[in-house]
């Protein structure tokens, strides 16, 4: 009875250590603007590049080209309604696609942010 109650702690034990690796290998972000970069980097970038500059590989395949969002009239035209309304509904006429079906609210207030705050602000 003994090794069956040491097997079962045992086993218990590995389960919650396992369960914690488990955690730690899908840090979740703390702060939207984490939040942003996270989506960005997942989502975004292979279109519009780390920079937002629109400089990729894939770009070269798009027309229209994707948005770069470190130009004078980028920031002047891309409102924070514009460039929400764009990633919830996508753009027509070009390779931008709705993403209201893959992201929430908060994660698409998430990576605008963190384009306007961080990419935009590279710029010109």
């Amino acid at each position: 009875m003994n090794s069956v109650r040491k097997i079962f702690f045992r086993a218990v034990g590995y389960l919650l250590l396992g369960s914690g690796l488990i955690a730690a290998n899908h840090h979740s972000p703390t702060t939207d603007l984490e939040l942003g970069k996270k989506i960005y980097s997942d989502r975004c970038k292979a279109c519009h590049g780390d920079r937002g500059d629109g400089q990729t590989f894939a770009a070269n395949a798009l027309n229209p080209p994707p948005k770069n969002f470190t130009t004078v009239t980028s920031r002047r035209e891309l409102t924070r309604k514009r460039m929400t309304r764009s990633i919830t509904q996508g753009r027509p006429g070009t390779a931008m696609m709705p993403w209201k079906d893959v992201l929430s609210k908060n994660e698409i207030r998430a990576v605008v942010d963190y384009i306007r705050m961080t990419l935009m602000e590279l710029g010109e």
